[in-house]
């Protein structure tokens, strides 16, 4: 069956080659998807390429869901370096990159989320740019395969090392690729199911086995008719601070209050799948690297529900649900609301998220009396600047100065401000 409109896409799996399946069955004993061919819709919605530079095909349900194996990694022999599973159970799992390679040079990591169905390789294309992705549509071995594989985002420039490894995956309707994201949650999130699957494995030739701590999951919008658009393509961060408020503002939207902490120092990796609370939404996944010799259960047994998440519009409508207050890292931090960021200090930089469409950010200047800058912030649109500690005007020859207050009204910023204060000079004499 071939799709009539060039703009509505036929979702069909099909088995790879059987000489490539067999190859990688070798290295990674994976099961053969499936010994027939099932259909779904998929509707075609190319708003977002506009914008973002990203695929927006959603896959429907599907009422003949074909059986799949789970796909298993050969077995590590164990050792006193195996990592092991939060509950303390060894993760023995390995991989054979040196043959993976062989196969494709593209697979550059391995992505396995224990007691979940989400166990594949990774790929990269340098062919990858803002409107067109090689592994949408293809297998490991480069063969088509409408599933196509788990990639890395052209944004992650710097590949495994970027900041923000970005990766995406379509969600098949027989449970396959990252379909199991969705298991997490919905308009909520399910909790059990979290602690059950809260770390993830992202094994690379460079790093080895590697675990990664889930510390967000969110929904988020595509079309802009559902409200303005949370960038989440950030693969690379021009400042520290550009970094930190992007951890915030996924703390924000998450459906689970999570007490990870992060900082500036840390590496995170996102993966992205269709969703349908709303027409062509995003499920959205975010863990942190775990650090050398860190725990991480207690934070997965502190876990709980978030009850304010942050949505799009969309889910406001019906104006009876509160919608939470975002601002900014930098802001909050200030307001002393951010207790998961464990450095001294402020982290360095304009904390600036570019968006597609959306809030407008302002840099708000506070002058000491000589001219100097006491401190310059960051201010989302609608929200209120936080003036430093009040300046002191040195006494001269005749006159004592008092602090009487700001020139300009900080709150409700919606422009580029330089603010000096106001000083009521009293004579000596």
């Amino acid at each position: 069956m071939e799709p009539n409109n060039p703009n509505i896409n036929e979702e069909i799996v099909a088995d790879s080659e059987a000489s490539a399946r067999k190859k990688l069955l070798s290295i990674v004993s994976i099961c053969v998807l499936s010994a027939f061919v099932f259909f779904a819709c998929v509707a075609g919605s190319f708003f977002l390429i506009d914008y973002l530079g990203v695929d927006t095909s959603v896959a429907t349900p599907d009422e003949t869901e074909v059986p799949y194996t789970e796909v298993v990694t050969t077995a590590a022999e164990d050792d006193n370096t195996t990592p092991t599973l939060p509950d303390g159970t060894p993760y023995t799992k390995t991989q054979d990159f040196a043959e993976l390679k062989s196969i494709n040079p593209d697979i550059v990591g391995w992505i396995d989320i224990p007691n979940t169905a989400i166990n594949y390789p990774v790929l990269m294309s340098d062919q990858d740019g803002f409107d067109y992705q090689y592994y949408l549509h293809r297998n490991y071995d480069g063969s088509y395969l409408y599933a196509g594989s788990i990639f890395i985002d052209y944004r992650s420039t710097e590949g495994v090392k970027s900041r923000n490894i970005i990766t995406h995956g379509h969600k098949m309707n027989d449970g396959t690729m990252y379909h199991d994201l969705i298991n997490y949650g919905a308009y909520t999130g399910d909790l059990d199911y979290y602690k059950k699957a809260p770390t993830l494995f992202f094994n690379t030739p460079e790093g080895g086995v590697e675990q990664w701590v889930i510390f967000a999951f969110y929904k988020t919008n595509t079309l802009e008719r559902h409200g303005d658009f949370f960038n989440y393509f950030h693969g690379e961060f021009s400042s520290d601070a550009q970094f930190m408020n992007y951890v915030y503002n996924v703390k924000m939207r998450s459906l689970f209050d999570i007490p990870v902490p992060v900082n500036e120092d840390d590496q995170i990796i996102t993966l992205s799948t269709c969703s349908h609370e709303y027409t062509d939404f995003r499920t959205v996944m975010v863990a942190r690297k775990v650090r050398q010799g860190e725990s991480v259960k207690e934070y997965i047994d502190k876990a709980k529900l978030n009850e304010a998440p942050y949505w799009p519009d969309v889910y406001y409508t019906d104006y009876s649900t509160p919608r939470p207050e975002i601002t900014s890292f930098r802001t909050e931090l200030q307001k002393g609301n951010i207790d998961w960021y464990d450095k001294e200090g402020e982290p360095e930089g304009n904390e600036w998220l570019v968006t597609a469409h959306g809030n407008s950010s302002y840099t708000v200047t506070f002058l000491d009396h000589d001219g100097s800058i006491l401190s310059t912030q960051y201010v989302t649109e609608g929200n209120d600047a936080i003036p430093p500690k009040d300046p002191q005007r040195p006494d001269d020859d005749y006159y004592s100065y008092v602090f009487k207050g700001w020139q300009l009204d900080y709150t409700n910023v919606d422009c580029n401000m330089i603010i000096a204060p106001s000083f009521e000079a009293i004579p000596k004499y």
